[in-house]
């Protein structure tokens, strides 16, 4: 029974806690919860380094496509790929490129048929080139369209040029950039772990010599310490530690005082008794002087 109580006791006891497991939970933890942060961040920063690169070759493509859309004189507008041009066009070994071309009325000159819609003409400048993320066929693609003045005399004809090619590459170099960045972040991060933890174990380090100091005093020891000695956060621990060494060294001089002046007012009876005792063990006492001294007392 009463170890069960006991076992009760200790269960509802607060853990003492660690200043040093404290300290370096709220230094690590925040610097563990930022690491998939800055995982989210460097994918965002890759994927936009990633695209930077391809999207150029993109408008590059439309821009290149837009030279050869022609006009006859009749007005009709024709669009003329050469082989050698399509078959740079398809070259790419990652990626599959698409392209299409259409007129002003939206009426399909070359290309794939079933290319997304782009932007309305209102919504973009002649000449422009309007990038954007699209799907075709299923397939996630990268898309870039232009909308081209064509040279017409009398009239204003415009007519849409789109190239788009799929994310293979794109996709390759961002896991590249990630990994670039990342793995390093592996080593770096138990170093930093490690680094914090000797930071830390340097920086308490004067308690554990404050503590082997208090222990090397002698019991009678009761002088103040040293608060120049110890960091600016311990001095207030070091003055309350003073000022209760101050307060017990005033209580234990009031306890000399009281001993003193205690032993001084006994001083004076215990000589009485003794001079007593004395008369009384003198030889050739009568009963009368032995009674009387006695009585003294």
């Amino acid at each position: 029974r009463p170890l069960n109580t006991h076992c009760t006791v200790n269960i509802f006891q607060r853990e003492q806690r660690s200043l040093f497991g404290e300290i370096l939970d709220w230094m690590l933890t925040p610097l563990l919860l930022l690491w998939p942060v800055s995982l989210a961040l460097t994918w965002l920063v890759a994927q936009s380094l990633a695209n930077k690169p391809f999207d150029r070759a993109l408008e590059y493509n439309v821009h290149a496509l837009a030279q050869l859309i022609m006009v006859e004189p009749d007005g009709q507008i024709l669009f003329n790929l050469p082989l050698p041009a399509s078959e740079l066009l398809r070259a790419d070994e990652s990626d599959t490129v698409f392209y299409q071309v259409l007129d002003n009325k939206g009426q399909y000159l070359s290309g794939e048929r079933d290319f997304p819609v782009a932007h309305p003409r209102d919504d973009v400048n002649v000449g422009e080139v309007v990038l954007r993320d699209d799907a075709l066929r299923g397939i996630d693609i990268r898309a870039a369209a232009m909308w081209v003045r064509l040279p017409l005399v009398g009239r204003e004809e415009l007519a849409l040029v789109q190239v788009a090619e799929t994310r293979d590459k794109r996709s390759v170099l961002t896991a590249e950039i990630i990994k670039g960045v990342m793995l390093p972040q592996f080593v770096i991060l138990p170093l930093a772990v490690l680094l914090v933890w000797l930071a830390l174990a340097r920086g308490i380090r004067p308690l554990h010599t404050l503590e082997a100091r208090i222990r090397a005093r002698k019991p009678d020891d009761l002088s103040p310490l040293n608060h120049r000695a110890v960091p600016m956060e311990v001095v207030p621990l070091v003055d309350a530690v003073n000022d209760l060494l101050r307060r017990l060294n005033e209580s234990l001089a009031t306890q000399k005082r009281f001993l003193a002046d205690a032993a001084h007012q006994l001083k004076t009876p215990l000589a009485g008794l003794r001079m007593q005792a004395d008369l009384a063990q003198r030889e050739g006492m009568s009963t009368q002087e032995l009674k009387r001294s006695l009585e003294q007392i």
